[in-house]
């Protein structure tokens, strides 16, 4: 709904220009081909259930688990200054936990996984450090204002989002599925 695009702009600090658009029934989606996620149209079993299967990589798309694993044991090629940042927006904004240790100017100047043991706080994305930004947006977006997040429409629960972003004249610049 527009209400909860407004909401989610002022929670991650977007620039006012950047337009958000929200899909309430999902129908967009599909027809983006978005994964519905685990046992889409089971209608015995709690969308609750489902999305915590696909949370952990159970059953389709089983390309979660994949992209979820890394987060966990990191990737000595790996980028990480897109998490930094992440994790320092959610921490101004009082997201919990707190990894980063700030100065008076708010510039990073320490991050708890600088002292990650076997020598892996030198790689490119270190072991939980992607799954702490993920715990940060849980906790401290989706489970904190649920009631102003949850979907209108329960078989978006577990259906996967998509992203398009689209430059001034209209021309798509970013497909993601």
């Amino acid at each position: 709904a527009p209400d909860q695009c407004k909401f989610v702009a002022g929670l991650l600090d977007l620039p006012a220009d950047i337009e958000v658009l929200s899909d309430p029934t999902g129908e967009a989606g599909r027809k983006f081909g978005v994964s519905r996620g685990f046992r889409p149209d089971d209608t015995s079993l709690s969308p609750f259930v489902k999305q915590f299967c696909s949370g952990i990589g159970i059953g389709p798309p089983w390309g979660t688990l994949p992209a979820v694993l890394p987060g966990y044991i990191g990737d000595p090629n790996g980028r990480r200054e897109w998490i930094e940042t992440s994790l320092k927006q959610g921490q101004l904004s009082g997201r919990w936990p707190e990894i980063l240790e700030l100065d008076q100017n708010e510039a990073i100047v320490g991050n708890k996984f600088d002292d990650a043991p076997l020598g892996v706080s030198n790689w490119g994305r270190r072991p939980f450090e992607l799954a702490t930004l993920r715990l940060q947006s849980l906790i401290g977006i989706q489970i904190k204002h649920w009631s102003v997040l949850k979907p209108v429409d329960d078989r978006c629960l577990t259906q996967f989002g998509g992203c398009t972003v689209v430059e001034n004249g209209g021309n798509a610049i970013l497909l993601g599925r």
